[in-house]
């Protein structure tokens, strides 16, 4: 329990009328100061009846949407608390949830209602496999004078426990409906850290993974078979739109929409994911193999409005357009007078070529195409130039890397139709 400001100033003002007792000698000064000392100490006391009458009267109720979800996923926690108010008191409800959880909002609290009753939802993440209990409820309660925190972890405020199994995502995917096809189980070299499951001991097993506590039991040898990482989570790129044109708002809005969306759909599927914010060939901000979709969430509503660009990619040729132009040019027959235009021109195209510049964009990109992505997936207005999405088309081309180019619905259709028609365009789709 600790003292509030009105508290503190009585108490200071009991110890300035002691000082001033002692200094003229009067007795009166002295049990005025006594008066404000009891008059605080009666505050207190009631102030402890009110929190033992809320804390009796206090009643929990929580429900999960779902209680038994995958390691990674994401579940709802609605709770209702209630209680006897008290006259001249506020109560604030903060709800504890388990531990090596994360939570959004990272703080779940409701502040009580004069007819008794508080609610709060909130998202619930677990990080690791097996059972998460809810840890309780703390009440904060606070009048005019006094406040005090109070944890009521006792059964009845307790839980819902909510049952974590391994994220399937990092299971082993193997078919065996194909005929004509002999399957082997190669040992791996990466394990993870899931027991997938436990069975008897065959030859050849690597004795590290003995379960011996399972061997005890049984008497018979039992291993364990490791998950193993094999998931390649997609690459969401968000293309952001020149400031200079005039883009409306809800299309913007629309579009931030749809990669959050893309976000929380990749978090759930495979445990990570890569996000990378770029405007034009500038890169605004990423995350790559992120688990934490507050730090996305966060880097969205930060950087996910129009920049400015400072430069376009058309204003570099295209290194693998200008080879072609020079075998183009060389089987041309006029090639005979080195003074025709065509052989001016490969002239150029050579001495561009064996300048060491490289688009520092395209660096970029090929650093961000690793063996583990698969498949990219671009959400972008398409306003303006947009020879950086052919930039990344061409990358993804040469690495044998899906793309996927998205936008947002309430354009205009002739617009869509024309940036269709462009080369490498095709495969553009409309989010509802």
């Amino acid at each position: 329990m600790e003292p509030l400001r009105f508290t503190r100033v009585t108490r200071m003002m009991a110890v300035f009328l002691v000082i001033v007792a002692i200094v003229l000698n009067d007795p009166a000064f002295c049990l005025a100061g006594f008066s404000l000392v009891l008059f605080s100490a009666a505050l207190a006391l009631r102030f402890r009846l009110r929190i033992h009458r809320i804390a009796r009267s206090a009643r929990i109720r929580r429900s999960l949407s779902r209680p038994i979800i995958p390691q990674g996923r994401t579940t709802t926690i609605t709770t209702s608390f209630s209680c006897t108010p008290e006259p001249g008191t506020e109560v604030l409800v903060r709800d504890l949830y388990p531990a090596a959880t994360l939570a959004d909002p990272a703080d779940p609290a409701a502040v009580l209602v004069p007819d008794g009753t508080a609610s709060m939802s909130y998202l619930l993440t677990p990080l690791v496999p097996g059972s998460a209990v809810g840890a309780g409820v703390e009440l904060i309660v606070f009048d005019q004078f006094w406040t005090a925190s109070l944890v009521m972890a006792s059964a009845p405020f307790r839980g819902p426990e909510l049952k974590v199994y391994p994220q399937a995502a990092f299971e082993r995917l193997h078919s065996s409906q194909d005929f004509d096809v002999r399957e082997r189980e190669a040992p791996i070299i990466y394990r993870g850290s899931s027991v997938r499951s436990v069975r008897e001991y065959r030859h050849g097993d690597e004795i590290r993974f003995i379960d011996w506590k399972m061997t005890a039991k049984h008497d018979r040898m039992y291993v364990r078979d490791y998950t193993a990482a094999e998931t390649n989570p997609p690459l969401v790129i968000l293309d952001l739109p020149d400031r200079t044109f005039l883009v409306p708002d809800e299309l913007m809005a629309g579009l931030v929409s749809d990669v959050s969306g893309e976000v929380a759909t990749g978090l759930r599927s495979s445990g990570l994911i890569s996000l990378v914010l770029i405007s034009g060939i500038n890169v605004v901000d990423m995350l790559l193999a992120q688990t934490d979709i507050r730090r996305i969430s966060r880097m969205i509503r930060e950087s996910a409005h129009p920049q400015i660009r400072l430069y376009h990619a058309y204003r570099w040729k295209n290194r693998a357009g200008m080879r072609e132009a020079i075998r183009r040019f060389g089987s041309s027959p006029l090639q005979v007078n080195e003074d025709l235009f065509p052989a001016r021109i490969t002239r150029v195209y050579r001495r561009n070529l064996a300048s060491p510049y490289v688009l520092s964009f395209s660096r970029q990109i090929q650093q961000l195409l690793s063996p583990d992505v698969k498949e990219i997936i671009l959400y972008s207005l398409f306003y303006g130039d947009l020879s950086h999405i052919s930039e990344i088309a061409l990358q993804a081309r040469m690495k044998g890397v899906r793309l996927k180019l998205r936008t947002a619905a309430g354009q205009d259709p002739a617009r869509i139709s024309r940036i269709r028609n462009l080369k490498g365009m095709e495969s553009l789709e409309v989010i509802a």
